[in-house]
């Protein structure tokens, strides 16, 4: 019974992950990097970090990938990955950690069906033609 919790576990994390990835792609109204290349890579990483909000070290170690613009690039799925590889990890880590978390997280697995059943009901029932 618990792998079914670990996969809901694992569903969730990464639609976190996917939304994080699209908010951080899609509402950055600076570059992350203004330097693209062609001079000293630590200079580059160095100015990129102090004078970016959203870069940092951690995406010059994972690879982000950025647009001929330096904007963080929506359509990589290497990017998608990154975002995935830090959320899973560290959320299923945070469930197991605090045994309260995993309690309240597995029931409220147990109990999101019937909410969503008593959904479905209420909208069928209150649907009106015209």
């Amino acid at each position: 019974m618990i792998a079914w919790y670990l996969v809901v576990a694992v569903l969730v994390l990464v639609l976190l992950s996917a939304i994080c990835h699209i908010f951080r792609s899609s509402f950055n109204f600076m570059p992350d990097r203004f330097h693209s290349g062609g001079g000293l890579f630590w200079r580059e990483h160095i100015i990129d970090d102090m004078l970016s909000s959203n870069y940092g070290f951690w995406d010059m170690v994972a690879g982000t990938e950025y647009d001929e613009d330096g904007f963080y690039e929506f359509f990589s799925i290497k990017n998608l990955r990154i975002a995935c590889t830090w959320t899973v990890p560290t959320g299923l880590a945070a469930l197991f950690s605090y045994p309260g978390l995993w309690e309240g997280f597995t029931a409220i697995v147990d109990e999101a069906p019937g909410w969503l059943w008593d959904l479905i009901v209420y909208r069928i029932e209150n649907l009106r033609w015209m």
